[in-house]
């Protein structure tokens, strides 16, 4: 086939796709999704049905959203470091409580605007 004329000079200008998984996921080997479920989180603007991307590589500074342990169970909670104790703090339930563990912090949260959920 033979072509004429000139390329189209919008070839240059041609972006990559965005690719979702390596723009929210940069180390997938640390990185876990959370469907969150609750409304405790709401001034944080998380809420029921959010997916959130947990990254287990990132360590925890104050203030910073996490997945803590706690009572056998897993709860997404912000966490401040006190001094008084001398270790990382969450509320649940009124009542300031030890972090004893961290499964990871949160580096993402996915929600919709309206309309279907993910």
């Amino acid at each position: 086939m033979k072509t004429t004329g000139f390329a189209s000079p919008a070839t240059e200008y041609e972006e990559e796709r965005l690719d979702f998984n390596r723009a929210l996921r940069p180390f997938p080997a640390s990185e876990y999704e959370f469907r969150y479920s609750g409304h405790e989180m709401e001034s944080f603007h998380i809420q029921d049905g959010d997916l959130l991307i947990i990254d287990r590589s990132v360590k925890p500074f104050d203030g910073c959203i996490a997945i803590v342990v706690f009572e056998n169970s897993f709860l997404c909670r912000q966490i401040l470091f006190s001094k008084k104790w001398n270790c990382y703090v969450f509320l649940t339930e009124g009542r300031w409580q030890r972090v004893t563990e961290i499964f990871g912090i949160a580096t993402y949260c996915i929600h919709t605007l309206g309309g279907k959920r993910l």
